[in-house]
């Protein structure tokens, strides 16, 4: 088993919780007066989450790399993480509306599957330290 410590689990999950609902709710108010606060909260639970993903890329991934549990659902986790990552920087730094469209949905709808993802991660977890 290589759970998390508490105290990351727990950070990692608020980090995550607000940005499902910083990114959710930005999405609905996108043109209201709540945007700007919304993206700005986003950004730095953004900054909080990679400092977090560092610490499960130095020691949760090597450690459970070779239990192949979870493997297949950690890798697609970490790719759509890489995926935020890298659509998060188009969004803010990219002059093209083209990009940044592209980026602006896939960045939606890979953060939502994304989840959906954790929480399976999470799951079959849970199942399997039970046997």
């Amino acid at each position: 088993m290589n759970r998390l410590p508490a105290a990351q689990r727990i950070l990692l999950y608020a980090a995550f919780l607000v940005l499902l609902a910083t990114g959710v709710l930005w999405e609905s108010v996108s043109a209201g007066p709540w945007a700007s606060a919304l993206m700005k909260v986003h950004g730095a639970a953004a900054m909080v989450a990679l400092v977090l993903i560092g610490t499960l890329i130095a020691h949760h991934i090597p450690a459970g790399w070779g239990s192949f549990r979870n493997r297949w659902s950690g890798v697609l986790l970490l790719t759509a993480l890489g995926w935020l990552v890298a659509s998060g920087y188009l969004l803010y730094y990219s002059g093209s509306e083209t990009l940044r469209s592209f980026a602006s949905q896939s960045h939606l709808w890979v953060g939502l599957a994304g989840c959906m993802v954790a929480a399976l991660h999470l799951w079959r977890s849970a199942i399997t330290s039970v046997r």
